[in-house]
C-alpha cells in the first residue's frame, strides 16, 4: 500500500486540477526532480489512487438536457435487493451517477435526458421494470451552482 505523503497530495491535486500535465511541468509544481516524479505517478497509478484521466465535457455546449436527482427507495431490503437496483443502474447511460444512501431513501441518483419526455419515459421505465422500485421522487435541477471539481485533498 502506497504513503500518501505531501508530495503524493501534491501530485494528486495538480493531477485532479489538469491531468494533461507533462512530467516535467508536474515535476517543477510539486519540487521533485522528473525521474522521481514519475516513478510516484506510476506508483499512485498502479495502486488505483489514480484511476484513471478522462476528459470532463462541458454538456451546456453540446446539447440541450434536462438534469435529475431521484430519490429511489426499494420495496426489499435484502443485499440481492440492493445488489439487483445497483447492478441495473449501471447499465442505464442516463445515470450518471448513483449513490446508495442513509435515510428514508435507498439511492439517490443523478440523471441526463435530452428533455422532459426523455426523463418521463425512462423514470416510467424504471419504475415499472423489475428493480424493485416501490418510490420513486425526481427534482429537476434548475441550475447548476457549482461543479464538481476534485476531491478536497
Amino acid at each position: 500500500m502506497i504513503k500518501i505523503d505531501e508530495i503524493n497530495l501534491k501530485i494528486l491535486r495538480a493531477l485532479q486540477a489538469n491531468a494533461k500535465l507533462t512530467n516535467l511541468a508536474l515535476s517543477k509544481l510539486v519540487g521533485l526532480s522528473p525521474s522521481p516524479c514519475l516513478d510516484r505517478v506510476k506508483k499512485l497509478e498502479k495502486e488505483a489512487v489514480v484511476k484513471r484521466y478522462r476528459a470532463v465535457l462541458d454538456i451546456e455546449k453540446i446539447c440541450p438536457h434536462v438534469r435529475v436527482f431521484a430519490e429511489v427507495t426499494l420495496t426489499g431490503k435484502t443485499a440481492a435487493d440492493y445488489k439487483r437496483f445497483a447492478d441495473a443502474a449501471k447499465t442505464i447511460p442516463e445515470v450518471v451517477a448513483a449513490y446508495r444512501i442513509s435515510g428514508p431513501y435507498d439511492y439517490m441518483l443523478c440523471l441526463v435526458c435530452r428533455d422532459v419526455q426523455h426523463y418521463h419515459s425512462l423514470s416510467e421505465d424504471m419504475i415499472h421494470g423489475n428493480l424493485g422500485i416501490t418510490k420513486f421522487i425526481g427534482h429537476v435541477a434548475l441550475a447548476q451552482t457549482k461543479a464538481f471539481k476534485g476531491y478536497p485533498v
